[in-house]
């Protein structure tokens, strides 16, 4: 983390964050350093298969099982060993010990922003008694989400739908360099289409009744948190265990760490364990009984 952190800072250096913030550039630069993520190969039965299909194979999907766990998981080669490597290698996810006596036993397990699919696998495996409820928005992770989620359809629920506060339907912006997340004004202007950049209406869920019947929550939706964290239903959970990933973009006011603690504390949870990086992004544990 301390190099992609060094590498953050160059880039913010006057004239340089301009270019490198052009989506052409993010992507390019993207898959340049998507290489450290090819060790994450590792974390299946075949990490050879796996790394052939990555150079050669961009595009198609392959269902793979997981070293650990004897569990499957699928992948679309040239886009998503980033999730792999950040579950399985970086331990994203993985409790704080202080946390661990909190998450023995739970009965429902909500993936908000599932995306492949990687933390449902990963609770999976952690958690074989829980049923897992996911929510994802883009039609091309849901797509690959379904590809290793069928095997276990018992424990299993995708809800297709983007997270949110009442239901409905949102535009969400794509091909920006990192996750696809929900427009905002400023992306809304100008030809986005011609620098490589599409929008989608995808439809909303109301994410807070889902919330209420999860024992453990885990949510990185790219900036559609806030809304989430603002809604002052967030203070009836009861016996429940958040672990987020914070962003920048719409939190209502900088540090987005220090945004997402003042919310969390006002809904009645306690938090810590927060893991910043130079973005000013980074992930947060929050829980409460």
């Amino acid at each position: 983390m301390s190099l992609m952190n060094a590498l953050r800072r160059v880039a913010d250096l006057p004239g340089i964050r301009a270019v490198v913030l052009r989506p052409g550039v993010r992507r390019r630069i993207a898959r340049v350093l998507a290489a450290r993520f090819l060790v994450g190969a590792w974390c299946t039965t075949t990490p050879w298969t796996v790394l052939r299909r990555e150079f050669l194979d961009a595009g198609t999907t392959h269902l793979y099982v997981l070293r650990r766990t004897g569990l499957p998981i699928a992948l679309q080669h040239g886009r998503d060993m980033e999730a792999l490597f950040e579950v399985f290698v970086r331990g994203e996810y993985e409790p704080p010990s202080e946390l661990r006596a909190r998450l023995t036993n739970p009965s429902v397990v909500l993936d908000i922003g599932a995306n492949i699919g990687a933390f449902s696998a990963w609770a999976r495996g952690r958690w074989p008694q829980a049923d897992i409820v996911a929510v994802e928005p883009v039609a091309e992770n849901a797509r690959v989400y379904r590809a290793w989620a069928t095997t276990a359809q018992d424990t299993l629920r995708l809800i297709e739908a983007a997270a949110g506060t009442e239901p409905g339907h949102a535009v969400f912006v794509q091909g920006m360099g990192g996750g696809d997340r929900r427009a905002s004004p400023d992306d809304m202007q100008g030809d986005q289409q011609t620098v490589g950049t599409g929008f989608v209406t995808v439809p909303v869920v109301d994410i807070l009744p889902v919330m209420a019947d999860a024992d453990v929550i885990k949510m990185d939706i790219e900036g559609g948190e806030w809304p989430i964290l603002a809604d002052p239903r967030l203070a009836d959970l009861r016996s429940v265990t958040l672990v987020m990933e914070y962003h920048r973009h719409g939190a209502p006011f900088l540090p987005a760490a220090d945004a997402a603690r003042q919310l969390l504390t006002r809904a009645g949870f306690r938090t810590g364990f927060a893991r910043p990086n130079h973005w000013g992004h980074g992930i947060l544990w929050a829980w409460k009984d």
